[in-house]
């Protein structure tokens, strides 16, 4: 009988060390996962900032390509032929301002692409995130 207690007595204290340690590898599992989330949450954080910045930068640089297409509209229209040197003068001044022009909207284009950019990172993130929702519970103490 007292055999029989001790082998009773034993076993369940190899099923409580058992359950003790795969609680410990749920655990150990969740705070990986929960770190996880950490890092996600500050990636996400940092890529709204930059497409915010990169918002701020976009209505620069479409300020600046309103005015010089307005302006470059406006020396493209008033040639005149009467006199050769002063054609040619601004024949050069209206190259140079469309320059600048196709610059700037090149420019505006590399922004409207980065900020496409930096909002499809966004959703991969958000999308991971929503992922890991479901696994992951973080409890305030």
């Amino acid at each position: 009988m007292k055999a029989k207690f001790s082998t009773f007595i034993l076993a369940l204290g190899f099923i409580m060390i058992s359950m003790n340690a795969n609680a410990q590898k749920q655990d150990l599992k969740t705070l990986r996962q929960q770190s996880q989330v950490v890092v996600l949450n500050a990636d996400l954080v940092s890529k709204k900032i930059d497409l915010e910045k990169e918002r701020q930068n976009n209505l620069k640089i479409a300020e600046d390509v309103k005015y010089l297409d307005k302006k470059s509209d406006r020396t493209t229209n008033h040639f005149s032929p009467s006199d050769p040197k002063s054609t040619a003068k601004d024949a050069r001044n209206t190259a140079k301002i469309l320059r600048q022009t196709e610059s700037a909207n090149k420019d505006l284009r590399r922004s409207n692409l980065k900020i496409a950019k930096i909002e499809r990172e966004i959703l991969k993130l958000e999308e991971k995130l929503k992922n890991l929702q479901y696994s992951v519970e973080i409890k305030e103490n």
